[in-house]
């Protein structure tokens, strides 16, 4: 396929008109309708909700006891600049979010771009022990999940709380093969 970067090659040779072109046919050769190529790859997420923490009642209900914002990626508006933040075990199970308004407020008031969360919910301690039960659930902008790893009962729940938020749309599901990873500056054949 065509790729702009030095030393990739094209399957279709002009460049990215023919690259275009055999998208085209490939799209209409498939699906058998005169889509346009960029309509394949789901839309990104907006996971700009979470600068306010993870406020979901309806997982307090389900019995998880603690709701945390583990960590955050965040892209500066101008591109230059990427900062991952964590919240240590010292925070007591704080929310990044929280942590990042006290101590480094810059990127969440300056409203930069979250690309990548970490949410992890707590069941409370089983009787006799002392560790929580963490139910860790990964999400991207790009619409990469780990929602595939639980059982479909836990996935349809996790995917809830998400719908309301507003991350996702009611009834959009979306697993890690719907989304090829590709990186924030990538040009990708298919886009949305």
């Amino acid at each position: 396929m065509f790729c702009r970067q030095p030393g990739s090659r094209s399957l279709a040779k002009g460049g990215a008109k023919y690259h275009q072109a055999l998208l085209k046919a490939f799209v209409e050769h498939l699906l058998h309708e005169g889509l346009e190529a960029h309509r394949l790859r789901p839309p990104t997420l907006d996971l700009s909700i979470l600068r306010l923490g993870f406020d979901v009642p309806q997982a307090l209900a389900d019995g998880f006891n603690v709701l945390q914002i583990k960590s955050l990626t965040l892209l500066s508006p101008d591109t230059q600049l990427k900062v991952e933040c964590t919240a240590m075990a010292s925070s007591d199970h704080r929310c990044v979010t929280e942590l990042l308004t006290e101590k480094l407020p810059a990127p969440l008031a300056e409203h930069w771009m979250i690309t990548a969360a970490q949410i992890n919910l707590y069941y409370p301690p089983a009787p006799g022990k002392v560790r929580p039960k963490v139910i860790t659930v990964e999400v991207t902008r790009k619409g990469r999940l780990n929602l595939q790893k639980f059982d479909a009962g836990l996935q349809a729940q996790l995917e809830g709380y998400l719908v309301a938020l507003g991350i996702l749309a009611p009834g959009q599901t979306l697993t890690a093969q719907e989304s090829a990873p590709t990186t924030e500056l990538d040009e990708p054949a298919l886009e949305h």
